[in-house]
């Protein structure tokens, strides 16, 4: 009576999208004849398919393999997509910018109640009560802060508010912030215009699909093992069996490497007693 090999489960679930798509991409190598394994020097690298029929040893039509491979092909794209857009260096200056901007004109106003020229206490006095909501405004979240510096701009342009803001020099200052609010406003904007056209399918919606390809591939190898034995269907389960057991063991590897505490501090030397130091700057 013969014996069969079934292959091994995998929590697909617990590794990231790289670890994943490396998986994923080995898998559809052992299918192809290559040889796979976790040693490839350009995991993400997928081997083109060239057999016209698919591969009938295992059940696996060119049409399922070609929609496996551009899921993959979709799903490196995703891992290598560069989180930092091109605006996103500009809006950290410009965001910098207002911050400190802000912040000097809310402290001048603050602080302007303890001047010793009398028309800038009373318009210290008379502005506090148009700045004091506003304190804390460069902590609030990005999108709120660029909502309250447009009020607070906005109060302070009041007709009965700009004769003291003259008085405590602040209207250059207003127009400053409001040019470094506008860019960053502008920038921000753009950069939700530019995801939106570019915008590419969720690494998670393509891991949905990529994981029932795998489910699906893996029951057909196993089906056609028994019901068709084959050596490529032997050697296919054997070359997956072992590749299961070293992504599970990186997998194992990388977690206990985040787990390990960090190294202890080493013991600070006790100080030498005694005043008479060869060397009497050292302490």
């Amino acid at each position: 009576m013969s014996t069969y090999t079934k292959i091994k489960t995998l929590p697909l679930s617990l590794f990231n999208n790289a670890e994943y798509l490396s998986f994923m991409n080995h898998v559809l190598d052992l299918a192809n004849g290559n040889s796979g394994g976790g040693d490839s020097e350009s995991p993400d690298e997928i081997s083109l398919l060239t057999d016209s029929d698919g591969i009938p040893e295992l059940g696996l039509t060119k049409e399922f393999l070609e929609t496996y491979e551009a899921d993959l092909l979709a799903m490196a794209d995703v891992v290598d997509e560069s989180r930092t857009s091109q605006e996103t260096e500009q809006m950290a200056l410009h965001d910098i910018n207002r911050d400190n901007l802000a912040i000097y004109i809310i402290t001048r106003i603050s602080r302007a109640g303890t001047l010793p020229l009398e028309a800038e206490r009373d318009a210290g006095k008379y502005l506090y009560k148009v700045i004091k909501p506003y304190n804390g405004i460069a902590r609030l979240p990005m999108a709120q802060e660029t909502a309250k510096i447009k009020g607070l701009l906005l109060d302070l342009r009041k007709d009965e508010n700009k004769p003291y803001v003259t008085t405590l020099g602040l209207d250059a200052y207003l127009a400053e912030l409001e040019k470094e609010n506008n860019a960053y406003d502008r920038l921000s904007q753009q950069r939700v215009q530019n995801r939106t056209t570019s915008k590419k399918e969720s690494g998670a919606n393509l891991r949905k699909r990529i994981d029932m390809y795998y489910d699906d591939l893996t029951l057909l190898a196993q089906s056609h093992s028994v019901a068709k034995p084959s050596e490529k269907a032997t050697a296919f389960i054997a070359a997956l069996n072992q590749l299961i057991a070293e992504t599970t063991a990186a997998y194992n590897q990388r977690m206990a490497s985040a787990k390990k505490p960090a190294p202890a501090p080493e013991p600070t030397p006790e100080p030498t007693p005694g005043g008479d130091s060869e060397s009497p700057d050292e302490i």
